[in-house]
């Protein structure tokens, strides 16, 4: 079953970097693949966004 919830793209200060937060229960599924801190990869493919573990 897919793990799905609601999260938010957030602003912080005057830079033009976006943070996207991942709802605690989505980011609490044992299938959940990026722990804190970890650096992935971040691709636009036509209307989505993609996040990769980075290999």
């Amino acid at each position: 079953m897919v793990k799905e919830g609601i999260g938010r793209v957030i602003k912080i200060g005057r830079g033009n970097t976006r943070y996207i937060t991942i709802p605690a229960d989505v980011a609490k599924d044992d299938r959940f693949p990026f722990k804190d801190g970890e650096h992935v990869k971040v691709i636009i493919e036509k209307d989505k966004l993609i996040i990769k573990k980075i290999e």
